[in-house]
């Protein structure tokens, strides 16, 4: 059950804009007593910003990813759980969702 907000940020815009690069920045400032969760929306199966971004978990940092098309279209159940999985196990206080690049979200509505 969740008994506080939860801060949380998307990070949008198309391939090579910088998305991962500024999520690793805020995740290299997060104040020290803050846990953050990071779900990172890659279009393909194999997770190449996830991977990135790995090399930031930390204690107080969880990420996860969800493969294989859009946050809300093709990936809208897997993200609901990931998104139920983050908030339980992790409990942030912070929640940075990354979308893929390859489109705009929800383009296709």
């Amino acid at each position: 059950m969740i008994t506080k907000p939860i801060k949380t940020n998307i990070i949008t815009g198309f391939l090579g804009v910088g998305k991962t690069t500024v999520i690793k920045q805020l995740l290299a400032n997060k104040p020290a007593h803050e846990k953050w969760a990071v779900l990172v929306n890659e279009f393909g199966e194999i997770g190449i910003d996830g991977g990135l971004l790995h090399t930031q978990a930390t204690p107080g940092i969880t990420i996860k990813e969800v493969p294989g098309g859009c946050l809300c279209c093709a990936a809208g159940v897997p993200t609901q759980v990931a998104i139920t999985q983050l908030i339980q196990q992790a409990k942030p206080d912070r929640l940075l969702i990354e979308p893929t690049g390859l489109k705009s979200p929800c383009g296709d509505r």
